[in-house]
């Protein structure tokens, strides 16, 4: 799935946020409780949707059910800061919200920064959803699945054998970007 920079950096932090809440210290299923206990403490945690969204945003975890991907898929393509970035009105014409999340939709829109932070919701929600390229929860257990697919990536990032210069470009690149931040080049 295509994303914005916005929501490419976020749906990595809230997939962090969501692996976190999945299971206890002990290793127990967790998820359940600690959404619960977000949405207990939406109060205390509201001012965070301006500056940590990623952290406020598991209050809506399931709340979305999306009838429109097409319109969710280029809502996602957006960035805030760039005019084109649709607003709530628009995101919830497209969106079903479960009804049990009616009272925290109603506190977070009346904050000054409301109705951004649920079209963020939303994105993010979608991305978590339908996003094949996104990590996979940690539901699943199996380890020695996982552990031959990191082998296998890293051997096909690793090698050149098959002709493959991405991961060489990729250090070319940057290295070329660390040198116009005013670093030292690794070239020699």
């Amino acid at each position: 799935m295509k994303k914005s920079y916005y929501f490419a950096e976020l749906s990595s932090s809230y997939d962090a946020e969501i692996q976190d809440l999945l299971n206890d210290s002990e290793g127990n299923s967790a998820l359940k409780l600690r959404l619960k206990e977000k949405r207990q403490e939406l109060k205390s945690i509201l001012p965070m949707i301006e500056f940590s969204p990623e952290m406020v945003v598991p209050v809506f975890y399931d709340a979305f059910s999306f009838p429109n991907p097409k319109a969710m898929a280029a809502a996602v393509m957006c960035e805030p800061d760039d005019g084109d970035f649709p607003s709530w009105a628009d995101v919830s014409a497209v969106v079903k919200l479960e009804s049990w999340a009616a009272p925290y939709l109603a506190a977070v829109l009346a904050e000054g920064a409301g109705e951004e932070f649920m079209v963020t919701a939303a994105c993010l929600e979608f991305i978590r959803k339908f996003d094949q390229s996104a990590p996979q929860s940690a539901s699943k257990n199996d380890d020695d699945e996982e552990e031959s697919g990191d082998e296998e990536n890293r051997g096909s990032l690793n090698s050149d054998e098959d002709g493959d210069d991405e991961g060489r470009d990729l250090a070319e690149a940057g290295d070329d970007w660390l040198g116009e931040q005013g670093f030292d080049s690794l070239k020699s």
